[in-house]
């Protein structure tokens, strides 16, 4: 009986001990906490005329393009790649104008992470509305290297925005972005050699003369409640207008 009383005994022991350093062994999932998802109405002006489009965008460390969508609330689904900003941001693709303004409501995102990870997040569109940005005058003479720009309108924006692209601003990323000037602002100046924030996020070197660029001012509104900040991962609207110059 002793002996029985041992055996068990010594039974006992191994499964704590077993369970014990497995325990200890099991790597924590990680949730992604870093995640988020943005869904902004970008609002265009069309020669005087508002324009509408949705753009989405999510981000978080070692999340996936292959898999990460969002889903409007009508059920409509966009797939989101990667894009200029590099790996840790997807957003969809440069999709058309159109006159009708997106639908308020819930944007659902399903994204996937390299690790296997799958996460549901939701943003909301609501009826907020920024006025048009219009009457923007850029002053460039071709061969300068210097820029100035006024503008009206943007009425119930948090912030202003300006940069400066290749006509190809889907898929490159902004020569030159001010990001956080103050909604009542309505000119701002530049060349080659200022210092903004960001300011030049490329060479200035990059500029080729007798090439055409955008000139394009923002005026952003974010969601109620959240910082006011040129780099807010949560803005709900942004009403811009650009022009071409020639370098």
């Amino acid at each position: 009986m002793k002996k029985l009383n041992i055996i068990f005994l010594t039974i006992i022991i191994g499964l704590f001990f077993i369970t014990g350093c497995g325990d200890e062994n099991t790597l924590p999932v990680d949730t992604h906490e870093d995640a988020y998802v943005d869904a902004i109405v970008k609002k265009v002006n069309a020669n005087g005329n508002a324009k509408y489009k949705m753009m989405f965008f999510a981000g978080g460390v070692e999340i996936s393009e292959k898999g990460s969508t969002v889903t409007t609330p009508e059920g409509k689904t966009f797939e989101l790649k990667q894009f200029w900003a590099g790996p840790g941001k997807v957003t969809n693709g440069d999709d058309p104008l159109t006159p009708n303004k997106p639908s308020t409501g819930e944007y659902s995102f399903k994204l996937k992470f390299d690790d296997g990870y799958e996460k549901e997040m939701k943003d909301v569109i609501t009826d907020v509305e920024v006025g048009l940005v219009k009457d923007l005058v850029v002053t460039h003479e071709e061969g300068s290297d210097d820029i100035s720009a006024t503008w009206t309108g943007g009425e119930n924006a948090d912030l202003i925005c300006l940069k400066l692209t290749e006509l190809d601003i889907a898929n490159t990323k902004p020569l030159f972005k001010i990001a956080g000037m103050p909604k009542d602002k309505k000119t701002f100046s530049f060349d080659i050699s200022t210092n903004a924030a960001p300011g030049w996020m490329r060479s200035p070197s990059e500029l080729v003369r007798g090439t055409q660029y955008w000139l394009v001012v923002s005026a952003k509104k974010v969601e109620e409640g959240a910082k006011v900040s040129g780099a807010s991962q949560d803005f709900e609207q942004n009403s811009c207008v650009k022009v071409k110059i020639k370098w």
